[in-house]
């Protein structure tokens, strides 16, 4: 179910959003509303997201011109969009960066990544395998319920909060994202993927992972491709829900 911002009196601290996005409120999984929206026929462009002050937890709807191969590049523009909205409003110094092929992390633990799912491959331009929909979900813990548990405790995941940045909510950081997203969409469709592939290669945790022109990674001569990796996402935030 979604609702807009006057439906829900948000006007007064409504994120402030670059044209280009169709945003709407979204009462529960954004991500699956946004695939259920693309099937009926949403525009490029729709961005739901769930008003909530634990986490980030959004979505956003797609309608590529790009073979599927390009298209998956995407999730490597979502993570991008992701770590530089974060850093924009991080405090200075703080540790971040990716880990191959959906995981954003803040001082080595992971806060969360993107998840991406697409519709069916039909004919566009000179292409005859572009997907029809790609849905991009984005998920930022940003902060848990600790159960008790010492900050630093579990060593996988983390949040926001528990790495200094309590000061982020996920209206500042979804408003950030939209902005620093819509630039490197615009760069990876006017020049490629390569500017995006040299970002991404130089954030990653794993120092020794090379990006390949299409989104594969390769470490210790092992090759993984991008669009099977994407077909389930490699993170589960503990208490997020996502």
């Amino acid at each position: 179910m979604l609702q807009t911002s006057m439906n829900r009196g948000l006007a007064d601290d409504w994120p402030s959003f670059p044209p280009g996005y169709e945003v709407r409120v979204c009462l529960d999984d954004p991500f699956g509303t946004a695939i259920a929206a693309a099937k009926d026929g949403a525009e490029d462009g729709l961005l739901l997201w769930q008003d909530r002050s634990d986490c980030l937890n959004a979505a956003m709807v797609l309608r590529p011109l790009d073979p599927l191969r390009r298209a998956m590049t995407l999730s490597q523009v979502g993570l991008l969009g992701l770590l530089d909205g974060f850093a924009t409003l991080a405090p200075p110094e703080t540790p971040a960066g990716l880990m191959w092929p959906d995981r954003l992390l803040v001082n080595d633990g992971v806060v969360g990544g993107v998840r991406v799912s697409h519709g069916p491959l039909v004919g566009k331009l000179e292409f005859d395998d572009v997907p029809d929909w790609l849905v991009l979900g984005f998920t930022i813990r940003i902060q848990t319920d600790s159960g008790g548990r010492e900050p630093g405790e579990q060593v996988e995941y983390t949040s926001l909060f528990e790495e200094g940045c309590g000061e982020i909510t996920p209206r500042l950081l979804i408003e950030s994202f939209s902005r620093h997203f819509l630039g490197w969409l615009d760069r990876w469709q006017e020049q490629g993927y390569e500017p995006v592939r040299r970002t991404a290669e130089r954030h990653q945790a794993e120092k020794r992972l090379r990006l390949e022109p299409h989104g594969d990674a390769s470490l210790d001569n092992i090759r993984q491709d991008l669009v099977a990796a994407l077909r389930r996402p490699s993170w589960s935030l503990p208490e997020s829900g996502a």
